[in-house]
């Protein structure tokens, strides 16, 4: 199969493209003009198409002859608002309107949205479904999604391209679940500290950074985030490995073709995950517990009906793998460096 994909050389975008090289595809990555992320793409026999996505004619021309598109190109923040219209939005009808006049006999067309278009912060007991999603979204970025949504599946309706959309999480490539990315979301008790001492100061607050502290002093180094409700804190994240699997999936089943999806690894629970990293990696663990919630989970049945995609991933393993990876071993991924930024 001829694959064309956007966001090429991104954490996922790259992932991607290693499992359709693995696979023997052949894949045309769209890169920037004056990408410095190429390395990634460098042990996979490709075809680099050097595009920017806001030029309309030369994105077109992409599409011309491939069966597939992989649409993860995104910018997740920008100097202002214009970007998100002009890089989130604007290149998603680009595609699919020169898909229209210029392949019409295209195969399929994966979208790359977002989670962030639904709810999930705080205490939610309940599953989160996708009819909560946000119809009208605070901030650009959210709003370029659910726009790009609206056009991808008006194309579908309009002009029978085959679409698939896919609703992607905060998604981390290996090491990266160890704060390297994210503060919150990381197991680190440092990694908590900062993220607090950046909040809002209450007393609550302050509480709990002293005991962090307390506990980092007397030699323990991973802690459990506990909820003011009482369960420990449970978050639905993405593993790339999943991530990406989802993304060659969605290439290939026909139940998937004008449906959307959410796209989760197996939920990432701290009671669980963080004392099986106590136990791979000899720290210490505390169990605090938080001024506030984290504690949500999304209802994938309907991914695992439709798109057969069942995410091999969880939060054991992730930690377990992200700890093996920071100690230099290969878990199977495209690194996000050590030379990228790892930070969006």
């Amino acid at each position: 199969m001829k694959v064309l994909i956007t966001g090429a050389t991104g954490r996922i975008g790259a992932n991607v493209v290693k499992r359709l090289a693995e696979r023997g595809d052949e894949v045309y990555c769209v890169v920037r003009p004056k990408t410095d992320r190429l390395e990634k793409l460098k042990p996979f026999d490709v075809k680099i198409l050097r595009v920017d996505l806001r030029d309309k004619a030369g994105l077109s021309e992409t599409v011309k002859g491939v069966d597939a598109i992989i649409h993860l190109g995104v910018k997740l923040r920008g100097p202002d608002n214009y970007d998100h219209l002009d890089i989130n939005t604007a290149p998603t009808l680009t595609l699919l309107e020169a898909s229209r006049q210029l392949n019409p006999g295209l195969q399929r067309f994966v979208y790359g949205s977002s989670d962030v278009l639904f709810p999930h912060t705080g205490y939610m007991p309940n599953l989160i479904k996708y009819a909560d999603i946000f119809t009208r979204p605070v901030g650009m970025y959210a709003v370029s999604k659910l726009a790009s949504e609206a056009i991808v599946q008006s194309y579908h309706q309009q002009y029978d391209i085959p679409t698939v959309t896919l609703n992607i999480p905060y998604t981390f490539c290996g090491r990266e679940f160890l704060g390297e990315r994210v503060d919150h979301i990381s197991p680190l008790i440092e990694s908590h500290i900062r993220d607090l001492l950046r909040r809002r100061s209450t007393p609550q607050v302050a509480n709990c950074i002293q005991e962090l502290r307390r506990h980092y002093e007397a030699g323990k180094r991973l802690v459990i985030p506990v909820c003011p409700e009482g369960p420990a804190f449970k978050r639905h994240l993405g593993d790339v490995r999943d991530v990406a699997a989802a993304c060659v999936l969605a290439l290939e089943k026909e139940t998937a073709v004008g449906e959307a999806f959410i796209i989760m690894s197996q939920p990432f629970r701290f009671n669980e995950t963080v004392p099986h990293l106590a136990r791979v990696s000899g720290l210490e663990y505390a169990e605090v517990r938080f001024p506030f919630a984290e504690f949500y989970e999304y209802d994938v049945q309907h991914t695992i009906e439709r798109l057969e995609f069942v995410a091999e991933y969880d939060g054991k393993r992730m930690l377990e793998d992200a700890w093996r990876h920071k100690q230099g071993e290969d878990i199977g991924v495209v690194d996000v460096g050590p030379d990228t930024p790892t930070s969006d």
